[in-house]
């Protein structure tokens, strides 16, 4: 798959668009989507305690884990893989959402809506694009996420299973994820 960058994000802002679960590019992630609907067991999503550290093994490094606050005023990183430390140039484990502004403010800006939308559809979400990388204000990484919701029925989404892909390109010009 092709994308083609138009322009160059600026600081501060995060070039992302929705995409269809079914475009998702990256093997990994496709792993990672099979891996949660197999969890579903027939259900709209899995519980939190379905995802252990054993199924997760084989994309542990491209997983994060959200714990979901007060119905989603706030995100807890739970578990935050290599890949999404890499990328950042930080860790987010053990760190509120609320919080994040002062590492990532592009990052922090751009993905509250996402996890608002996944609790509030107890959908999931795929997106790809250019987001803000870590503290270094104007420098950007090119990503692929899925993000998958937990919890049990009827209370709803009470963390968020994230699988993320970041990839070093140019940032204009056209390429593979």
């Amino acid at each position: 798959m092709s994308t083609r960058v138009e322009r160059t994000p600026e600081s501060g802002e995060s070039l992302t668009q929705f995409v269809p679960l079914k475009e998702v590019d990256s093997p990994v992630l496709r792993e990672g989507l099979t891996l949660w609907g197999r969890l579903c067991r027939g259900r709209r999503f899995p519980a939190r305690s379905d995802v252990t550290a054993r199924e997760l093994k084989t994309v542990l490094r491209n997983t994060t884990l959200l714990r979901v606050i007060d119905g989603g005023k706030d995100y807890e990183y739970r578990i935050v893989g290599d890949a999404d430390v890499m990328a950042h140039g930080v860790s987010f484990q053990s760190k509120r959402w609320s919080e994040t502004a002062k590492i990532s403010l592009g990052y922090h800006d751009a993905i509250k809506p996402v996890y608002d939308l996944v609790v509030k559809t107890g959908e999931p979400v795929a997106t790809r694009g250019w987001i803000e990388k870590g503290r270094s204000a104007g420098e950007h990484i090119y990503c692929e996420y899925v993000f998958l919701p937990l919890g049990m029925e009827p209370h709803g989404v009470d963390h968020i299973l994230v699988f993320a892909v970041y990839v070093a390109r140019p940032l204009v010009g056209i390429s593979r994820l």
